[in-house]
This record gives C-alpha cells, structure tokens and sequence, in this order.
C-alpha cells in the first residue's frame, strides 16, 4: 500500500490500495468515487465533501469527522473504529445509505437522521444511538453488542436476526420495527421483571 497525495476536486475516480493515513484530506472534494483496500487510519476529513462515494474494505478508524459533508456514503466491509459522526457537517443533506457488513467499534451517531440506512450484516460494538431518526432503518444479522440506543425514533426498523441488542421500549420508539424470536428478549432487558421459561 503506498502513501499518495490528491488533487482538491476528484469526480469519478476509482482509488485502490492507497495509504491515507495520517493525511490531511481537509477541504477536498469527491464525487461518485469509489476508494477500495485504502487506509484512512488517523487522517483527517475536516470540511471535506464526499458525495455519492464508496468505500470497500477500507480502514477508516481515528479519521477526525469535522465539519466533513457526507451526501449518500456506502461503506462496506470497512474497519470503522473511534469516529464520531456526530461531528459532520449536517448543515446539507447528511445521509450514510449503507453501512453493510463492516466493523463498527466506539462510534457516536448522535443526533443524526438516518432513516433508512442499512447497517446489514456489520457489528456495531459499544457504539452510540442517541437521539437519533432511524426509521425504517435495516440492522438484519447485525451484531448489536454493548451498542447504546436512547430516544431514537426506530419506528419500522428491521432488527430480524440482530444479535446482543439492548433496546429499552420506554425510551425508544419501536412502533412497528420488527423483531424476530429469541433475541427480541433483549426489548425486555432494561425492564424490571423475572421470564421464566417454560
């Protein structure tokens, strides 16, 4: 993987196998890029943009978040570590379509709208959802574990075949999200009662 340096504007490129780590890619501009096998590691997106990009298998862990645009973001199979996402800029459209099948750990979404994001197949460890707009959002075979939801709107969201979740049904809007069988125990766990199995 080899160290690399961009232009400010990028439109319909295709990036494979590069070295950002450490970088500043502050200020730039992406549109309908696509970043493959490339690391972010501790690099920098401070007002950037990305637009309609995506990213496949890349390392985005430590990347400092402020002030940064993301307009329909696609990140799958990615290593997400420590972001605060909280931080972009929400001013304009924010909007992360996919998160599918990456690892997600120490992550705050907080107060962003997310509706219909599909989080499909990742695990989003010790994270955090707090009041945020999820509707209709797809976390299907999405592993849940010490992942914090508090006043979200989850309403229509998909949890089928979630795992680890903790989702505390007085805090949380759960109108007409669905759930599958055993895991939905976890809707119950913050309430103080005893289940007894048969």
């Amino acid at each position: 993987m080899k160290k690399t340096s961009l232009s400010l504007n990028s439109e319909d490129q295709i990036f494979k196998s590069l070295d950002f780590s450490e970088t500043s890619l502050a200020e730039h501009y992406f549109s309908d890029c696509t970043f493959e096998h490339c690391n972010f590691t501790e690099s920098s997106w401070k007002n950037a943009l990305f637009c309609s990009c995506i990213f496949k298998d890349c390392n985005i862990s430590l990347v400092k978040l402020s002030g940064c645009r993301l307009q329909d973001v696609s990140f799958v199979e990615c290593k997400i570590i420590g972001i605060d996402f909280f931080k972009c800029d929400t001013t304009f459209l924010f909007s992360i379509t996919v998160l599918k099948k990456s690892f997600l750990q120490y992550c705050n979404f907080s107060n962003l709208e997310m509706k219909k994001t599909s989080f499909n197949g990742s695990k989003i460890h010790s994270s955090r959802f707090i009041n945020n707009t999820l509707v209709e959002a797809n976390f299907t075979d999405t592993d849940l574990q010490g992942t914090i939801f508090h006043n979200c709107n989850l309403s229509k969201s998909n949890f089928c075949r979630a795992l680890n979740y903790t989702i505390d049904p007085r805090i949380n809007n759960i109108k007409k999200a669905k759930f599958s069988f055993p895991e939905c125990i976890g809707l119950l766990k913050t309430l103080d009662i005893t289940i007894i199995y048969p």
